[in-house]
């Protein structure tokens, strides 16, 4: 088997890759040496709708070591550098990081589209790189907004440290190549848990979770203040209104014609888009762009902590990174705990997620660096979001599809969200 059928042998087994539906079309479009006589193989898959480039670093397998990939055509077989403690060192200090005190590493499992490791400094887990197995041209928005946070003293996040860029051909391109992120390192957080899990125990055990709600809503306030001080922001002018506005027409008519009930909405959904399109608009800044219960978490001691901006994972790379909505975020911290009432509060689900949602909405208001809490705005933005998730309710969950459709329903009754 020759290198290339032995590489996709391997790849389509890990849950990085993302071609699930397809048989791979593999080449390599650039090889880079990297730490501990690794080689970085950036791997085009070719097939599939759009084309999608792959970062595997591998290094030769010792005597003990149990193959990945095997080149019987060269005789050599190499296992995933990732897993081997010299090349996730040397990443480290490739990105900055001083590496004397490293005492260990391992690998996190349970991962979908990328690999991270944890490092220990004196017995102690205090660091944590994230590979990015899926590359794309430009900075990846995670770093560019988390670089920000950790430079402003955000408390709302872990601690930024460092990042690796690459460079690789591009025909495409005019100059012939493209950049983007292979990986970065911030603080690893011990203890940790996240906030759906914290959330969905509240909501089963029938206990109080506004306490916490009120103190996420500080804590998104903050990090949404410190992003419109630290990176661009920009004025929402009519072209960008109506693009917006054409995006949640267009979720609205798939809804419509795969969700009966959505379709019997339509005129009273489209009267909420209508009014907060002729609205004059707030700035537009980066924000988080996929908030909910699962990307907050709950540290010990001191409070929650926002992870994982890189944004919406449908949505092209290039337009994550543009201004946004701050009460984009909001609309999805709004449907969590509605997902979270319902999966976790039986009965009383509604009542619990409604108290949650208040408190969010009342704390957000009023705390250092929200944005205008606009209630027609908020209204479209919280429909909008439930519309979307009725579709993927209808296609992959039928049974949750009430979650979404008494969100919309709440919506459309809520007069006044500010």
């Amino acid at each position: 088997m020759d290198f290339i059928d032995a590489l996709a042998g391997w790849m389509t087994t890990q849950r990085w890759y993302a071609g699930k539906g397809h048989q791979p079309r593999l080449r390599i479009l650039d090889a880079q040496p990297g730490p501990a006589d690794s080689m970085r193989y950036l791997v085009m898959d070719d097939a599939g709708t759009l084309p999608t480039l792959y970062h595997v670093p591998l290094v030769l397998a010792g005597s003990d070591d149990v193959a990945d990939v095997v080149d019987s055509g060269e005789g050599r077989a190499y296992v995933d550098a990732a897993r081997q403690h010299d090349f996730a060192v040397g990443s480290l200090a490739e990105m900055g990081v001083d590496v004397h005190r490293v005492t260990g590493s391992r690998v996190l499992t349970g991962e979908q589209s990328n690999t991270s490791i944890v490092f220990e400094e004196r017995g102690e887990p205090t660091i944590i790189l994230k590979l990015f197995r899926t590359l794309h041209h430009g900075e990846n928005p995670d770093v560019t907004v988390q670089r920000a946070l950790s430079a402003a003293g955000s408390p709302y996040i872990p601690r930024f440290f460092g990042s690796q860029d690459a460079s690789w051909p591009d025909v495409g391109r005019e100059s012939g190549s493209a950049q983007g992120t292979l990986g970065f390192v911030q603080e690893f957080l011990p203890g940790v848990r996240d906030g759906w899990d914290i959330a969905l125990e509240a909501a089963r055990d029938g206990r109080d979770f506004t306490e916490s709600a009120r103190d996420l809503a500080i804590a998104v306030a903050g990090v949404h203040g410190a992003l419109s001080v630290t990176l661009d922001t920009t004025h929402a002018d009519p072209e960008v209104v109506a693009a917006i506005g054409s995006a949640w027409r267009r979720r609205l008519r798939i809804a419509a014609s795969e969700v009966p009930a959505v379709a019997d909405r339509v005129e009273a959904i489209d009267a909420v888009y209508r009014a907060a399109l002729d609205d004059p608009w707030p700035q537009l800044q980066r924000i988080h762009g996929d908030l909910h219960l699962g990307q907050v978490l709950a540290v010990p001691g001191r409070g929650w902590r926002l992870v994982d901006f890189e944004g919406e994972p449908l949505r092209p790379m290039a337009e994550r990174a543009l201004p946004d909505l701050p009460l984009r975020d909001v609309a999805g911290m709004l449907r969590s705990f509605d997902y979270a009432g319902a999966v976790g509060g039986g009965a009383d689900g509604a009542a619990w997620a409604a108290a949650c949602q208040e408190t969010f909405i009342d704390a957000y208001a009023t705390a250092a660096g929200s944005a205008d809490l606009d209630g027609t705005l908020l209204r479209a933005l919280v429909l909008d979001k439930a519309v979307y998730e009725s579709i993927y309710e209808a296609r992959n969950r039928p049974d949750w599809l009430a979650v979404p459709l008494a969100g919309i329903d709440t919506a459309l009754t809520f007069r006044n969200a500010s």
